[in-house]
């Protein structure tokens, strides 16, 4: 198996149906450490972790985890998105979408929850997102709500942000 194969097929060429999603309570083992010292001495904890996680139907060994914040709190009060303004809530909520093969990380998307919760988009760098930011968009979104809810093509649409081949994927997700 390469990671050609993986990104093409079994992510970006695949819908939520060949994904099959794990939803029992409990830990993950995908978590965000803090550790350091400070006035009251070392610390160690757990400080965030993916809330969601699914297994890929076709191939057991490629697992994907999501929902882990990008920015701690503190840090996500500051975000400011100029392309969110326009929505009633213009908080945005970046989370990390991450891909796993025998639970070792070999791909992360930043996506983000926008219009108070409701979209899925990939975070917008230069009003530009890649096609395969916008196929983890969609596979997270079916996973999440299903296909008759409203899906990222419309709140990309929407904003007016541009879609682009991803020459680091080579193509991936794109149709050309």
């Amino acid at each position: 198996m390469d990671l050609f194969k993986i990104q093409h097929e079994l992510i970006a060429d695949r819908t939520a149906d060949a994904w099959y999603r794990i939803r029992i309570a409990g830990p993950s083992f995908h978590y965000r450490w803090d550790f350091g010292s400070g006035p009251s001495g070392a610390f160690s904890n757990i400080s965030d972790e993916h809330h969601s996680h699914a297994v890929c139907r076709e191939e057991p060994n490629l697992t994907m985890s999501w929902g882990m914040n990008v920015y701690s709190r503190e840090e996500r009060n500051e975000l400011h998105f100029d392309w969110a303004e326009g929505f009633v809530n213009p908080s945005v909520r970046p989370f990390w979408v991450d891909f796993f093969w025998n639970n070792a990380l070999i791909d992360r998307v930043e996506l983000c929850r926008i219009d108070g919760g409701h979209g899925t988009i990939p975070i917008p760098a230069g009003r530009e997102v890649t096609d395969f930011e916008t196929s983890v968009a969609y596979l997270v979104h079916d996973l999440e709500e299903g296909p008759d809810h409203d899906h990222p093509g419309r709140y990309l649409e929407t904003l007016n942000i541009k879609r682009i081949r991803d020459s680091d994927r080579w193509g991936a997700g794109s149709q050309q």
